[in-house]
């Protein structure tokens, strides 16, 4: 193996990955902001703070190949040591894990309304990002790569736990998306597609981030790790929007006002205050079936504030009136 291999090839092939998933960021911003007009301003100004902070932690990974191969090329005093280019691209990681990983709960929470469970994964993210935090601190006061074992503890804790909350968020997503029960074959496989999406974005970061951490433990001064992790940012961004993108794409402005509308679903028979009550819930239904399976998974009691399963039992075309019953 040549000199330059480790140091060097690691981070210049994962730069190369970095760029072409970064491509693909691009094609989802563009697709997103021209299908989904409709979103909340919110929303949209989320989508475009976390990729202006992956954009920025791309721009860290070429100005750290470029100062390693181009600026101080063969000066072997340079090549010890870690410069700004590690803290922006650490920082900025751990920001859109930040990001992403928060939308996704968010997500689980419109779906379930538990909040105990969105507690406890919210307090999983900021150990996560307070992991990657204090390694830029210590990587700043100790950047040579002889002192890289110095960030073990930090590295393990923020890598760790990055895995283990995106192994759990994709759980809890898969099986709420499972407990929704419909009759319908075109629903039926929305649900199983977006299954698919949690369980294949949710293995992709952890495996991703579990990776990083065993290079790194087994070789602190190799830059396999940092190679890899000049990936990780792009993977979250590209689950965020792989999340937001996979609805139907909503018809445009000027459509029948039936493209919207109250539909109907009986949830059934519950007991309140001693008598059976057959209740009947009044869900609306947005531009597409997706939206459906999203943002219709429950219905609540209005007494006893226990969650009661949704039986969609039919639905009807996106051109005609359509009922939920």
């Amino acid at each position: 193996m040549s000199l330059y291999d480790d140091p060097l090839g690691s981070i210049l092939i994962g730069s190369w990955i970095s760029s072409m998933l970064f491509m693909l960021i691009i094609t989802k911003t563009i697709t997103y902001y021209t299908s989904f007009k409709s979103d909340a301003l919110r929303l949209k100004l989320f989508v475009a703070f976390a990729v202006t902070v992956d954009t920025l932690s791309l721009i860290g990974d070429y100005a750290d190949v470029y100062l390693y191969t181009v600026s101080h090329w063969g000066d072997q005093v340079f090549l010890r040591s870690q410069y700004w280019p590690f803290a922006l691209y650490l920082t900025t990681t751990g920001v859109t894990g930040l990001l992403s990983q928060s939308f996704l709960v968010n997500r689980y929470y419109a779906l379930t309304k538990n909040w105990l469970v969105c507690v406890f994964l919210a307090i999983c993210i900021i150990v996560s990002f307070g992991g990657s935090v204090a390694m830029v601190f210590i990587l700043v006061r100790f950047n040579e790569y002889s002192e890289r074992f110095m960030i073990k503890t930090p590295a393990s804790l923020w890598l760790t736990t990055t895995a283990v909350t995106d192994i759990l968020i994709s759980l809890l997503l898969i099986w709420q998306l499972y407990k929704m029960k419909t009759s319908f074959k075109t629903t039926e496989h929305l649900i199983h597609r977006l299954m698919h999406t949690s369980m294949q974005t949710g293995t992709t970061t952890s495996v991703l981030a579990l990776s990083i951490l065993i290079f790194y433990l087994v070789n602190n001064t190799s830059n396999i790790a940092t190679g890899l992790c000049f990936i990780l940012s792009r993977v979250y961004v590209l689950t965020l929007l792989f999340n937001l993108t996979l609805r139907k794409i909503p018809k445009k402005e000027g459509t029948s006002s039936t493209d919207r509308g109250d539909s109907r679903c009986h949830i059934g028979p519950s007991i309140a205050d001693g008598i059976h009550v057959q209740r009947t819930a009044v869900v609306h239904i947005e531009n597409s079936v997706d939206d459906l399976a999203m943002t219709v998974s429950s219905c609540r009691s209005q007494n006893d504030d226990k969650q009661i399963p949704l039986v969609v039992s039919s639905y009807r075309s996106q051109n005609k009136d359509r009922e939920v019953v």
